[in-house]
């Protein structure tokens, strides 16, 4: 009779068998628990801001024409909200070399598979030198219930821009 039969027939070996089977049970309890916890639920989604002053445009135009062609974006679920100067200006001045980008993710880890992955990163070097970049991420607020249950009470034409108080 081979020896891991014989081994289980006494309580010593039983209390052994017992054991190993405790050990690997708990082994692929921990590793089923620990893959679970590393899935997150992306389910609190995020806003990209993108703010730059551009020293350069040039130097972004090679950027530019790259980042559109990474399937990046797509793939992480992410899109533009917006991406441009501003349409009009409430108060002070827009400074002509100033822009400002955001881009949704459904969350952080997202955004991060975004902006950490090899395709952008080997991107990233070509807006070198183009001006002062500052990329942020931000928690998006929930739709109020009151949105959508209602017209707005004023709808106003354009306005003459404000100073600052």
């Amino acid at each position: 009779m081979p020896a891991a039969a014989r081994s289980t027939k006494t309580p010593r070996g039983r209390r052994r068998c017992l054991r190993a089977s405790l050990v690997v049970a708990g082994l692929v309890a921990c590793s089923w628990a620990l893959a679970e916890e590393q899935v997150p639920a992306c389910d609190k989604p995020v806003l990209m801001l993108v703010i730059g002053q551009l020293n350069s445009r040039d130097a972004l135009k090679e950027y530019g024409t790259a980042l559109r062609k990474l399937n990046t974006y797509p793939e992480q679920q992410g899109y533009y909200e917006f991406s441009t100067r501003p349409s009009e200006t409430f108060e002070g001045q827009w400074p002509d070399n100033q822009f400002i980008i955001g881009a949704n993710f459904p969350c952080v880890e997202a955004a991060r598979g975004f902006w950490y992955s090899d395709d952008y990163q080997a991107i990233r070097h070509l807006r070198s030198g183009a001006g002062n970049i500052s990329v942020t991420i931000h928690p998006m607020n929930e739709v109020p219930e009151y949105i959508g249950k209602a017209s707005p009470k004023r709808l106003l034409p354009p306005q003459p821009t404000q100073s600052p108080p």
